[in-house]
């Protein structure tokens, strides 16, 4: 029960922060919506305040906002289709607008509390048969430089290793003080990587509300270029449509964050949450402005089309258009959850 309830407000927040901005976005450029619903399916409760029927339905797992005029012709002024292009572009980025600042609240509210966590050069454990432990390094050895340069967390012991150089001198301090230098060779695995054989010492500094809100922005940024660089794999055969999951996949990974972290505490795990809701989000962000029929994206990009053009399309055809993008999203998503259930009972 505590799953389900993790993934429907993570899911239900997501799908309705989207849903939001397209309403918000409409009412500003005029265009009628008929109902604002959270959740899907029949309806259990509704409230209607001029124009626009508010609902709560029976499935907690997603929304829409039902706009005038959105999916046929109607003389109605405040049809979404009588509506300038500049308004409707508006209109469509809207929702991947809203998902991209849900992303950025997110993870303020998660850098707040973890910090700025980095593996720092203290030596927390050494892998055995490594060239770390050739040389005699030990656990709460620090790392203090290499080739002269000095050198305060893993990652940039990483960057300075992968450099191709054939050998390394690294400044070591032991726990009584004592510095000494020691030389060693990287050892190459089979993806390439040139490893020396250590864990750092998880250091956190706690950040300030403000520094969280600064830090937030790289962090979203980060998570959009991921995500781009994810979706551009997929499209170019860098990866496979077996390797992307779905909302059983999700629903798998939830529960196994769950379960680690909240071993540590609760609020630790709730955090945990928190991230990856952030993730999810910016996911759906880029997934929306996909430029595919039945998306945001493409519904951009026919009006788009359309302003460039200097008249409207046709909208028996560009309907169809978005009709054969829904179906091929359906098998796309029956295609994942297949291969998620092949998954799990892998």
């Amino acid at each position: 029960m505590t799953y389900a309830i993790i993934l429907i407000i993570i899911f239900a927040s997501i799908v309705v922060m989207h849903e939001l901005g397209h309403f918000i976005a409409a009412k500003m450029c005029g265009v009628g919506v008929n109902e604002f619903a959270i959740g899907i399916g029949p309806k259990l409760w509704g409230i209607k305040k001029g124009e626009t029927l508010y609902s709560i339905r029976l499935l907690p797992i997603g929304g829409y906002c039902a706009m005038e005029g959105e999916n046929e012709d109607t003389n109605n002024p405040k049809a979404l289709t009588n509506k300038s292009p500049g308004q409707r572009m508006i209109i469509f980025i809207a929702g991947a607008f809203m998902n991209v600042v849900l992303t950025w609240v997110l993870m303020v509210i998660f850098l707040t509390y973890s910090g700025n966590s980095y593996n720092s050069t203290v030596i927390e454990n050494v892998v055995e048969n490594f060239p770390l432990e050739q040389a005699g390094v030990m656990t709460g050895d620090t790392i203090l430089a290499i080739d002269g340069v000095e050198v305060f967390t893993q990652t940039e012991i990483s960057e300075i290793i992968g450099n191709n150089n054939p050998s390394y001198e690294l400044t070591i301090k032991d726990i009584a003080g004592n510095i000494r230098i020691v030389t060693i060779a990287p050892q190459i695995d089979e993806n390439g990587n040139r490893l020396i054989g250590f864990y750092g010492k998880v250091i956190s500094e706690p950040y300030s509300f403000g520094e969280s809100i600064l830090q937030a922005f790289n962090e979203t940024g980060k998570l959009l270029t991921e995500v781009v660089m994810s979706f551009w794999s997929l499209i170019t055969g860098g990866v496979s449509v077996k390797d992307m999951a779905g909302i059983v996949g999700v629903a798998q990974l939830t529960t196994q964050v769950w379960d680690v972290s909240v071993q540590e505490s609760v609020m630790y795990a709730i955090m945990n949450m928190v991230k990856l809701a952030a993730i999810l989000s910016a996911n759906l962000a880029v997934l929306n402005l996909l430029p595919f029929p039945a998306l945001d994206g493409g519904r951009i990009l026919f009006t788009f089309i359309e302003l460039v053009r200097g008249k409207p399309l046709n909208q028996e055809k560009e309907a169809a258009f978005h009709f054969v993008g829904f179906v091929l999203l359906m098998i796309l998503m029956v295609v994942v959850l297949y291969n998620d259930i092949i998954r799990i009972m892998m």
